[in-house]
Parts: structure tokens; sequence; C-alpha cells
């Protein structure tokens, strides 16, 4: 007897380009994992189309108006949660655009070559279904960004704990979170990797500090990583950390790879920062982050890892559990202040050395 045929993902396809929608149903129905069950144009008419066809998956084109799809997530998510992927342009505005989808609700981007309808797009039909179908798996939920407020008061020390954490694209909502909580001079260096293209992540960076009190910028080559600064490393592209915490980039060489890779980032910052790495694993699609909360905690660093129940995806927490290198599972909730625990217990015990010898 032959194996019962996989049921193919229901997709409902949403922009204001109607040239658009159509090129992107003829690069969906052309793979036989999807199902293009609806058109839409209007918010309205996305909210009825999800009513009546009951997707799996929303793909929205950011058009020439960029309000109308962060306006469409955020009606979708308050009336019938389900996960969109949003496509928006290799621009500036278009990372600005795309940061703005995701924080209403959006678990998945991806970046067109253009506003208009492009010969490139069928360049990246296989990106698209790829999203598409590992946004099929994902759990929506919307979790309120957090807004600055009081934060704990940071103890100033010469001593430099290095923290990495990596997160899948739809981990820019737990970012938010711990960057807002963060106090302004966290004795501490902050790596953020998030599974974003250029030049999203500028934009990414961008919000986080308009989140937070702490200093965050976009890494660069040659940048040293430093306490109470949160480095975004850059999108499309692969970060390490040198002895001095000096950052080297390489771009990505394959459209498929995790870029930038936290196993890659993590692993140069266990290497260098040994027993006052740690790793932080943030909900994510794949296993991304596994080897290098591995490194970290074979290097004498801690590792914490947000916990299934506040997770979009544990996809990433649950390999590095899987690992057996996870020293806590945490929910979303607890992170800055488990965060801040660890950071003071290490530079306690590196005073405890320091005074021992």
């Amino acid at each position: 007897m032959s194996a019962p045929t996989a049921a193919r993902v229901r997709v409902l396809v949403a922009g204001d380009s109607r040239a658009m929608r159509d090129a992107l149903r003829r690069t969906l129905t052309a793979d036989s994992r999807l199902e293009v069950v609806g058109m839409a144009a209007a918010a309205d008419e996305v909210v009825r189309a999800v009513t009546r066809s009951l997707p799996d998956v929303i793909v929205i084109d950011v058009g020439m108006d960029a309000r109308y799809a962060i306006g469409t997530v955020g009606r979708v998510m308050a009336v019938h949660p389900i996960p969109v992927v949003v496509m928006s342009a290799n621009t500036p505005e278009g990372g600005e655009a795309a940061i703005r989808a995701m924080e209403a609700g959006a678990v998945e981007v991806v970046a067109k070559p253009s506003w208009s309808v492009d010969p490139g797009l069928a360049a990246l039909s296989s990106e698209i279904v790829r999203k598409i179908l590992a946004a099929s798996r994902v759990r929506p939920a919307r979790i309120v960004a957090a807004r600055p407020g009081e934060r704990p008061a940071g103890a100033r020390h010469p001593g430099l704990t290095a923290f990495a954490t990596p997160a899948g694209s739809d981990g820019w909502t737990p970012c938010v979170v711990i960057a807002a909580e963060m106090p302004r001079e966290l004795p501490a260096a902050v790596l953020v990797v998030q599974h974003m293209p250029a030049p999203y992540t500028q934009a990414f960076a961008r919000m986080l500090g308009e989140r937070s009190s702490i200093t965050v910028r976009e890494a660069a080559a040659g940048d040293r990583l430093a306490r109470g600064v949160v480095s975004v490393c850059p999108g499309s592209q692969h970060l390490t950390v040198g002895p001095r915490g000096e950052v080297t980039l390489r771009p990505a060489q394959l459209p498929s790879e995790d870029a930038p890779s936290a196993d890659l980032a993590m692993t140069s910052v266990a290497e260098h920062a040994g027993p006052l790495a740690i790793g932080v694993v943030l909900t994510g699609m794949g296993r991304d982050a596994a080897l290098g909360a591995a490194a970290i905690r074979k290097s004498g660093g801690i590792v914490i890892a947000q916990d299934e129940a506040s997770s979009v995806v544990y996809g990433m927490p649950r390999a590095a559990a899987d690992m057996g290198c996870v020293d806590a599972m945490v929910p979303l909730s607890g992170l800055s202040e488990t965060m801040l625990a660890c950071v003071g217990d290490l530079l306690s015990h590196q005073l405890k050395v320091g005074h021992a010898s």
C-alpha cells in the first residue's frame, strides 16, 4: 500500500498590486506542496477570505503603500491569527516596512528585488516556498513588545561578559523585550544574531534602539564588542569575533544558508570569552545555535533558552536542549531577569577569583 499523500499547504495571497498577486500565484502554484486558495487586495477582503478559505499561511506583498500591509497583518492577527509571510523590497525603506509588519505579527520575511513585479521573483521561488512551508508549522502568537520604563541599575565593572543572543526571524519580539529591559550601563557586551536579510537588520537595530535605553548598533567589520552596547549582526552575512572582541564579517555563500549563522558567531564568542560567555537561544525555526550553544557550554559559559510555552517556534531552543547544553529553560517574561542574574554571578565569581589570586 502506498503512503498517503501529504496535504498541501493552503495559501492566501494578498497585496495591493494585482500584477504582483498574479506573479505570486503563478510562482506558488508551480510547487505541488502548495495550494493557492484565494487572492485579496484590501484588508477587509483579506479578513473575509481568511474566514471563507481557512488558509494555513497568508503571503502579503508590501507594495507602494507599506501601511496597507502592516495594517492587514494587524487585522488578521486580531481576528484570526494565522502565520503571515511578508514580502518587502530589498531596500532600507522595505526593511523598515518588514520590521513593522513583524511587529504586527508576521512570522517570516522575504526580501524581493524591487517594489514592482520583477523577473528576479522567479529566482526567489525556492526561498518563498521554503519560508511558506516553515511558516505553516508555526503557532501564531501576539506578544506585546516591551516599552522603555524603569530599568535595573547597572553596576560598573572592568570585566566584560559577552552575550550571544541568536533568534529566528520570528524572534524579533523577544529581542525587543530583552533590549528594553537591559540597563544603560550593562556590564556586558550583547551580540544579537537575527535571521534576517540585509538591509532589514539596519531597521531592526534602529527599532531596538528606539525601544531601549541601552546603545544599539548594527555591527560593522572592525567594530569591537563593548559593554553596554548591543551589536546586531548584519543580515545575509556571517559574523565572528576575534580575541579582542573585534568583528569580522563575510557574505553568505548560498541563499539557503542561515545567515547570519548563530553557530559561527556563538562559537567564536565561546573561543574568546570562555567562561564569561552567555548564550541565549530564542524562538526560531531550525537547528542553528545548537552547536554554538554547545561550544559556549564547553568553554565554561552559561546557556539559557526560551521555553516552549512562550516560543512562537520551539525549533532552535529545542535543538539546543537536545544537545544537552542548556542550563535553564526560561519563559520570555523571565529572560531579562535571568540574563542580568547570570551577569552578576559571573562577575562576582571573577572578582572572587581575582582576590584569591
